[in-house]
């Protein structure tokens, strides 16, 4: 049985070597001006086929994240950047944007492409899409089940999944908050990590709640990693391309031991790995179960503490003067050494202050440290780096294991065969110009050989070698030149083998144009309401469509409310929700399918692209419409009217665009009301919930309910766009 792919990040030339070194079978990286983490800018056209060259000398893949939102101005250069790295023989792409795969696709058929979490996948019905789309693998959206998991792998399609790292509060690739608020898209590389910040949460008017209401706990999947293998899960993925070497070596390493540990039936124990884990990074305990049970799980965010918190380790003990320093006194339950990172809270757990470790005394089992800082007693201790795990493990190395079997006899040559082992599989063959000697007084000795052909190349190769010797004498410049035309041939036969079957640049058809697209639009105006919505100014006319956005996807809810609307409207159709799991699609299965054929219907992932076979199917706002590519690409799926996605410039007179009401920023699939008040479901405390950040700015949460609850965060502001065409109206409260 195959083991599954443990997929590491990387952000430079350290955490890469470190991933790779520490057991990744494959490395995913960004370059340019098009992947998700805009700040990582190491990697570029200059150095990708170096560096895809030294992951797969050592048996591991190279993905490069080209998953941002793309604009038509822009696909030149975006090709051009395809172009360096299939050049550069990388092994699959990373993609967003759906006009990006549709482009690549039809340019490079061969190309494998990897469907970004950024595409919000989620059920079996966008697996589909993915797998007519040619992608051949997709990168769940972390609010997936495990029920999803299971159904998406009857797909076929693989499945890649994070296991850890820091998690999302808002809906995979539907975050708008730090575009909307400063212009700095995280569909564009450039999220501001609003969800970090401090709010103060409002109901009735009342102040209830402050804190870090919309920071995610980072995740842990460490337990839940066998039984992602038996739902179908090939490729585990770690997050953290903008953390330091230290931090990808560890997780690398654990979860390496983790998945050998699984296929090789031993037990490891979890708690001793996952306190390494929380050493490297964690803000606070960890969320080790994602959205992967049924319901609204109860322990997405962590109000208290936003940033690495690490390892609890003690308390301090003492303090006192040291000449123009403190010296303080941990009792500690950890080691402490120089290079450490320490933090300190006090016992409502707000953070005092941190540093970094100096000089260590120990007395006594207590552990004495210097600084200028000004600490009190009585302060919890957090270890925050471990210096002695980090350096360790950061200094791992994998070598390719080869076997060298060495031949020689009288007035014959040299013959060598060297052979790859592990990860990376191949076998070369040498034989030497020089005819070997019979030995007349000093004959080489095996151990003369070993110690020559064993030193292929210390920094790639592992090497074991075995000698077949006659009495000959061989001089120390025909082993050497044998040692030198194997290390180079074992590589170049090594990296051929892995890139033999990778598309070739000069395949490519011609760079596509973009086209404005041609669409044959039934309405003016597209007005998207709720059963409470009150439509105030705006008076729909006969050439204007009226959406229902309801409250709750229920099959008698949502027909007795569509017949209300059309008794008053002539064009009334129905909006679907961003976030839909399997039991979720069963109940939209049903709706839909009591809708007169042709109903417009608006879709928002994915999944609805199903009801295009028989409705009028409207591709929404957050489907991240961002250039005509992707208009492209849908069309030939049936969607039949488009609207801008809300970061696009574009305008294009056929097309809608947000005109009027409050953008949506954030969906989520925990609930917000849990965090607030503390409360579960069945003491449910839903009402109005307004959040405020530190500037003042409101927030509302919207619900919606279909088999369990679903929450959006608004803009309170109204925006309110004029001069255009083909207006999108948002009159939901």
């Amino acid at each position: 049985m195959q083991k599954v792919e443990l997929l590491a990040p990387s952000g430079d030339w350290d955490s890469f070597s470190a991933a790779i070194n520490n057991g990744a079978d494959a490395v995913y990286l960004g370059l340019g001006d098009f992947n998700a983490r805009a700040k990582s800018t190491y990697f570029n056209k200059d150095n990708i086929r170096e560096t895809v060259q030294y992951a797969h000398l050592r048996g591991t893949k190279v993905y490069v994240t080209i998953n941002t939102l793309v604009s038509d101005e822009e696909m030149p250069l975006f090709c051009q950047l395809v172009e360096a790295c299939i050049s550069a023989k990388v092994d699959a792409y990373i993609v967003q944007d759906f006009g990006c795969a549709h482009l690549l696709k039809t340019m490079y058929p061969e190309i494998v492409l990897h469907a970004s979490t950024q595409m919000g996948i989620h059920n079996a019905d966008g697996a589909i899409f993915a797998k007519k789309q040619g992608f051949s693998r997709i990168v769940l959206s972390r609010e997936a089940k495990y029920s999803d998991i299971l159904a998406i792998r009857e797909t076929g399609i693989e499945i890649e999944y994070f296991i850890q790292g820091a998690l999302c509060v808002a809906f995979s690739g539907n975050c708008y908050f730090s575009s909307l608020a400063h212009n700095m898209s995280g569909n564009r590389g450039k999220c501001l990590q609003l969800c970090r910040l401090p709010y103060t949460a409002f109901s009735q008017n009342q102040e209830v709640a402050s804190g870090y209401l919309l920071s995610a706990r980072d995740l842990c999947l460490l337990p839940n990693i066998e039984d992602l293998i038996k739902a179908g899960v090939v490729s585990f993925k770690i997050e953290g391309r903008l953390r330091r070497a230290g931090y990808v070596a560890q997780a690398v390493h654990t979860y390496r031991n983790v998945i050998d540990n699984i296929y090789d039936k031993k037990t490891i124990d979890q708690t001793a790995e996952i306190r390494k884990l929380r050493q490297v990074f964690s803000r606070g305990d960890f969320n080790y179960s994602a959205y992967l049970t049924a319901g609204v799980p109860d322990n997405i965010i962590n109000p208290i503490n936003q940033n690495h918190l690490g390892l609890k380790i003690g308390q301090i003990r003492s303090v006192e003067r040291f000449k123009d320093l403190f010296k303080v006194g941990i009792s500690s339950t950890h080691p402490i050494s120089s290079g450490d990172g320490l933090k300190f809270l006090d016992k409502n757990n707000v953070e005092i202050d941190s540093l970094g470790v100096g000089n260590v005394e120990k007395q006594n089992g207590v552990y004495y440290i210097f600084t200028k800082h000004r600490l009190n007693s009585g302060l919890d201790v957090y270890l925050t780096l471990d210096n002695v795990m980090e350096e360790n493990v950061i200094k791992n190395r994998y070598l390719v294991p080869v076997k060298v079997d060495f031949f020689a006899q009288p007035d014959c040559p040299i013959k060598i065969r060297a052979t790859a082992e592990g990860k990376t599989a191949a076998t070369v063959y040498y034989e030497s110009d020089y005819i070997c000697q019979e030995a007349i007084s000093a004959p080489t000795k095996p151990q003369e050989i070993c110690d020559i052909l064993s030193n292929l190349d210390l920094d790639v190769f592992d090497t074991k070698v075995s000698t077949n010797l006659g009495n000959v004498f061989i001089p120390k410049s025909a082993l050497k030149n044998a040692r030198r035309t194997l290390s180079q041939e074992l590589k170049e036969t090594i990296v051929n083998a892995y890139e033999n079957t990778l598309p070739n640049v000069a395949k490519a058809q011609q760079f596509l144009p973009a086209k404005t697209p041609k669409i044959d639009s039934k309405f003016t105006n597209i007005y998207l309401i709720n059963e409470k919505s009150d439509f105030g100014e705006f008076v729909p006319q006969d050439n204007d469509l009226v959406l229902l956005s309801p409250s709750v996807y229920s099959v008698d809810f949502v027909q007795s409310s569509m017949d209300k609307l059309g008794k008053t409207y002539k064009n009334v159709g129905l909006a679907l929700p961003t976030i839909a799991n399997t039991a979720d699609i069963k109940i939209l299965d049903e709706i839909v399918a009591l809708l007169p054929q042709n109903c417009p219907i608006l879709i928002n992932n994915t999944y609805g692209l199903k009801y295009a076979k028989t409705h009028y199917v409207i591709a929404g706002t957050d489907m991240n419409i961002y250039n005509s590519y992707s208009i492209a690409a849908l069309q030939n799926m049936g969607v039949a009217e488009f609207v801008w996605s809300k970061e696009t410039a574009c305008t294009f007179p056929d097309i809608f665009e947000f005109a009027y009401g409050r953008q949506t920023l954030m969906h989520f699939a925990h609930c917000p009301f849990k965090t607030v008040f503390q409360n579960t479901c069945k003491k449910c405390s839903f009402g109005d919930l307004i959040l405020k950040d530190q500037a003042g700015n409101a927030y509302q949460i919207l619900r919606h309910k279909i088999s369990q609850c679903y929450f959006t965060l608004l803009q309170q502001n109204i925006t309110n766009k004029k001069n255009i065409v083909k207006k999108f109206i948002d009159l939901r409260s």
